[in-house]
């Protein structure tokens, strides 16, 4: 196989391929790193291969769906005795001391680890661009950046150099990277992937780690795979009826759709990322679905204030922890100015703080959960801009604050952020193309625990708009 035929095949059907020895893992592997040379010197999307791991691929079909496939992952703790520097040269000697249980089960699933992808420090900037690895460029336009913090594993998905790869998500950091790259990103329900054996709520609830994916089947078939509690996690959600695969084989009932363009934090909207956006909402119409333009009532500015103290909270004993790992003190000089800003909050804050920052959150997710009651979908934006040149919110610029950190993060996180703290599942699908060619995306939200609704309604409009026939200039099928 050639690097230009990885683009033919989704996970699944390069899974096919094997399990049909029309190629092997070994041979995939190969492909995906030729493609990683001729790619990544443009993108800077990947930055370690595992030797190991490419030696270890088989020549024989493997377990699980995906028959033993070659993936990336986004470079934070995934794999036992991996180096997992967090995007930061603070942490370039550390590596994640243990398997977290959700890759054990994509593992078992038939994945292979054969990389990392670059992220931005510590999954902080909504850009991907660190003091490590320099910065990453969106292979729509590279003079483009794709968002953050899994903006490696967007590009490099989004390049045809893997069908899908490992990221996380805690204020939008799947769906940003999805809607500037042209991808589908799920952050599933709190609790649907644990954060075992690190933590039982990773950023106290917010975070979650999933995948990116081409394919609304492989994001479903790996939902699958990587869902379920282990024993201690504090939240424990129900599991669906059936498989995820099975289910978005059938389209949703007709839905009760909210459609909302305001923008929540005051940040202006892009017109064309407005045009999408109804755009979508018309075609919903179109195929049997009540839409009506509606939004939730929030406390926006108290929502952001508590935000900023549960990041602030949470990053502080994070570092130290991280500090005392590494054997040496916290040195600012090696980390960026976005991060300082940020840590030395953290420092400054009263304990009573984060209790009234967690009260607000949960009167924000009492509001939303009130909402999507009476509806059974809301569409938003994903983000209120379009991909912005490299650099425009370079994390190491000068006299960082804390309020500036988040005056970066609102051009992304406007829409997004919000079911971070309220735990709901929200999926970004590529649903336009601004007129210059690159993508905007557009985010679904649904009710606690229902992904079904999210999944099965992401495969009926995957049909009618077949993304898949879009590339962008740097990809696998023109090298």
């Amino acid at each position: 196989m050639r690097p230009a035929e990885l683009a033919a095949y989704d996970g699944l059907g390069l899974a096919g391929l094997i399990e049909r020895r029309e190629t092997t893992p070994r041979e995939l592997g190969a492909v995906m790193i030729a493609a990683i040379g001729t790619l990544n010197p443009k993108l800077d999307a990947v930055v370690d291969i595992y030797e190991d791991a490419f030696e270890g691929l088989s020549d024989k079909p493997g377990p699980g769906p995906y028959r033993g496939l070659p993936t990336l992952t986004k470079d934070f703790p995934i794999e036992a005795g991996r180096p997992a520097q967090f995007g930061s040269v603070f942490a370039r000697d550390f590596r994640s001391p243990q398997d977290y249980d959700y890759w054990k089960r994509l593992r078992a699933g038939g994945l292979v680890n054969l990389g990392r992808t670059a992220s931005s420090e510590f999954g902080i900037a909504a850009a991907t661009e660190s003091s490590l690895y320099g910065s990453t460029r969106n292979p729509w336009d590279p003079a483009r950046g794709v968002a953050g913090s899994s903006g490696g594993s967007a590009a490099a998905v989004a390049a045809g150099i893997v069908p899908f790869a490992q990221g996380g998500d805690g204020g939008g950091s799947i769906r940003n990277p999805a809607s500037f790259c042209g991808l589908v990103g799920l952050k599933p329900s709190r609790g649907r992937i644990s954060g075992a054996p690190d933590s039982n709520a990773p950023l106290l609830g917010l975070a979650i780690s999933f995948m990116l994916t081409r394919s609304v089947r492989d994001c479903a078939t790996l939902l699958d795979l990587a869902s379920g509690a282990v024993p201690g996690d504090a939240y424990e959600i129900a599991p669906p009826a059936g498989s995820y695969a099975k289910a978005i084989e059938a389209p949703p009932k007709p839905l009760r759709i909210a459609l909302c363009t305001r923008s929540w934090s005051g940040h202006a909207l892009d017109p064309e990322v407005v045009r999408v956006t109804k755009e979508a909402g018309q075609r919903l119409e179109a195929l049997g679905h009540h839409v009506e333009e509606a939004g939730p009532r929030f406390d926006y500015a108290a929502f952001l204030e508590a935000q900023k103290v549960i990041w602030a909270a949470t990053t502080t004993p994070s570092l130290d922890e991280l500090a005392a790992a590494l054997g040496k003190p916290i040195d600012e000089s090696e980390l960026q100015a976005t991060t300082i800003a940020v840590y030395r909050h953290g420092r400054t804050l009263p304990a009573a703080s984060l209790v009234t920052a967690l009260g607000v959150y949960d009167q924000v997710t009492r509001a939303i959960g009130e909402f999507l009651a009476e509806y059974d979908v809301l569409v938003t934006p994903t983000a209120p801009i379009t991909p912005e040149p490299v650099g425009t919110y370079d994390p190491d610029r000068p006299d960082r604050t804390i309020d500036s950190v988040f005056e970066d993060l609102a051009p992304k996180e406007t829409f997004t952020a919000l079911f971070n703290g309220t735990g709901s599942p929200a999926i970004s699908l590529p649903l336009g193309w601004t007129k210059t060619g690159l993508p905007v995306g557009v985010q679904f939200v649904a009710g606690f625990g229902r992904e079904e609704t999210l999944l099965r309604l992401a495969r009926l409009l995957e049909q009618e708009y077949r993304w898949d026939r879009r590339l962008p200039g740097l990809h696998v099928s023109k090298i």
